[in-house]
């Protein structure tokens, strides 16, 4: 089944844009290069790590790439409804694409808390306990862990998410 078909020609086209190979752009990437075809091709729908990872070597959004991807999932599971439930109104729909635009959301809270974290690493552990999402939590502990190194790519990936919160 093919999901991510415009999620896929969008970073092909970027990548080819960027006169990248997909060699490149796998090796990069940490991919092989049949896993890169088979996103760019719509047969995988990659995890957001491995969006992440394409996102900072294109130089593009990963906002933008899991924004495709959330609109492609949100698509796939309404044509499912209209199919499988063709009694269903429109209204009814309508009302299942905001829930589902809901859950994608991130708790804007448990960001502050983690993006606090980032500046003060002796407050990781307090603040931690305040986050009620689990992945933001992990980044909180794993952030304070973390060498210059490591840092400075994370923040080139999250430049990349947030341009306007690295703006002096």
């Amino acid at each position: 089944m093919f999901m991510g078909i415009s999620l896929g020609q969008y970073i092909k086209s970027v990548r080819k844009s960027a006169k990248l190979s997909a060699g490149k752009l796998s090796k990069d990437a940490g991919l092989s290069k049949s896993y890169l075809d088979y996103i760019e091709s719509g047969a995988r729908e990659p995890q957001p790590e491995i969006l992440a990872k394409i996102a900072v070597i294109l130089g593009i959004s990963l906002d933008a790439l899991l924004e495709i991807q959330k609109k492609e999932k949100l698509e796939s599971a309404l044509n499912k409804l209209r199919a499988e439930k063709a009694y269903l109104s429109e209204d009814s729909l309508r009302a299942v694409a905001r829930t589902a635009d809901e859950i994608f959301d991130v708790d804007k809270k448990a960001l502050a808390l983690t993006q606090e974290a980032f500046r003060d690493a002796s407050n990781v552990a307090r603040i931690a306990d305040y986050i009620e999402n689990p992945d933001l939590r992990a980044i909180v502990r794993a952030g304070a862990r973390l060498g210059d190194e490591e840092l400075a790519k994370l923040k080139k990936v999250m430049e990349l998410l947030y341009p306007d919160e690295f703006k002096d």
